[in-house]
């Protein structure tokens, strides 16, 4: 009898074998993969730098370098505003401007050298810094631009797959459709004081338009001053002043800037052939073979024959992926799968359980309300 067993299972392993077999040659199959990947990364280097130079180039706007010009012109003596030591040396080297000369020795000249001072604020520092707070400006809005929010990667695929195969005139179909959709956001931490990436960008643009309304930045303006140019003159102030020196390392920066930005974009559509495919036509496969067990009435036995050619499904594909694959390593992989499922299974049944306990906790306790209330408005059984 036992050798009448081992027969069968030797024909029912045979014909499963055979039944693999013209799946395989049988099965026609196309797997379509649409891809659809955007990858931007910000790089906020530039913001950095200009939030750094804020403080120093507010500094020098807050105190504006100034000089006096001396305007000269020869005035008629009623309209001088005030005679100075140069209007009296003016005077002697010019005497055809003396009118009269008083017996008491006095000098009245018909016209006198009048001199006003003066202050102004168009010296070549001061014209680099308005040049440089344009300059900034500019180069602001052209970042924002580009770059004016939070990194991403966005990366979509749509498979489908459909499959038809004939084994012993029966017609077994499948489709599948796959979407596997990521998005991931890469919010730009403020490491000024905490605050996100838009609060630094407001806050460093209400600066920049702050600089716009000082008296510097206004009276140049006014005065149509020419803007200045690369490369930037090394006067004692542009050297030695700390505020100034921290100007021209922003003006370096944005004169030599490039960005390093990182931009990804690939959509594509193929039909793919390869490893993926095969998975796809293994997994029809064991489909197959598992619904073609399940759905039968025969014994136990053939469970664990269920199980045997899954497992031989799954070890073939094993070997296939690693060929190097040892027996000591497979016994290893199963083994912590097989402890990490019944660990699920057995926290799952303690949830089940916790659940109904719960739940039954409650209806008794319910039914208990309702008896004590029953009783009390029941008629006294000593007084009937």
């Amino acid at each position: 009898m036992i050798d009448d067993l081992l027969e069968n299972e030797e024909v029912e392993e045979e014909e499963n074998i055979e039944d693999n077999d013209l799946f395989l040659r049988n099965l026609n199959s196309t797997l379509y993969v649409k891809k659809d990947f955007d990858m931007k990364e910000f790089d906020y280097e530039w913001l950095d730098k200009i939030e750094d130079c804020i403080p120093y180039i507010d500094n020098i706007l807050r105190n504006p370098k100034r000089f006096i010009i001396n305007e000269e012109e020869i005035v008629k003596v009623e309209l001088a505003r005030r005679v100075t030591v140069e209007s009296v040396i003016h005077l002697t080297q010019h005497t055809n401007l003396i009118q009269k000369i008083e017996d008491n020795g006095d000098v009245k000249p018909s016209k006198i050298l009048n001199i006003n001072k003066e202050e102004s604020m168009d010296t070549y520092e001061n014209r680099f810094i308005f040049t440089l707070v344009n300059n900034t400006r500019m180069f602001f809005e052209q970042r924002l631009e580009v770059s004016g929010g939070n990194s991403y990667c966005f990366d979509k695929n749509n498979l489908k797959y459909e499959a038809n195969t004939k084994v012993h005139g029966e017609n077994l179909k499948i489709s599948i459709d796959v979407s596997d959709v990521t998005k991931d956001i890469m919010e730009h931490s403020g490491d000024k004081g905490g605050m996100t990436l838009g609060e630094r960008i407001r806050k460093a643009k209400q600066q920049i338009d702050g600089f716009f309304g000082t008296e510097m930045i206004q009276t140049l303006a006014r005065l149509h001053v020419s803007p200045v140019r690369s490369p930037i003159k090394k006067t004692n102030v542009i050297l030695k002043n700390p505020n100034f020196r921290k100007a021209e390392e922003l003006w370096n920066y944005i004169q030599s800037f490039e960005s390093k930005d990182k931009r990804k974009k690939e959509n594509r559509e193929f039909f793919d052939k390869g490893i993926l495919k095969e998975e796809y036509d293994q997994a029809f496969l064991m489909a197959f073979i598992a619904n073609k067990n399940f759905i039968s009435t025969s014994s136990s036995s053939t469970e664990l024959g269920v199980i045997q050619q899954m497992s031989q499904r799954l070890i073939e594909n094993l070997l296939e992926t690693d060929p190097d694959l040892t027996e000591e390593k497979l016994d290893e992989v199963f083994h912590k799968q097989i402890v990490y499922m019944k660990d699920k299974n057995e926290k799952r049944r303690k949830r089940i359980y916790s659940i109904i306990k719960k739940r039954l906790d409650k209806n008794n306790k319910a039914l208990n309300t309702l008896l004590n209330t029953m009783r009390k408005k029941a008629p006294n059984e000593e007084s009937v």
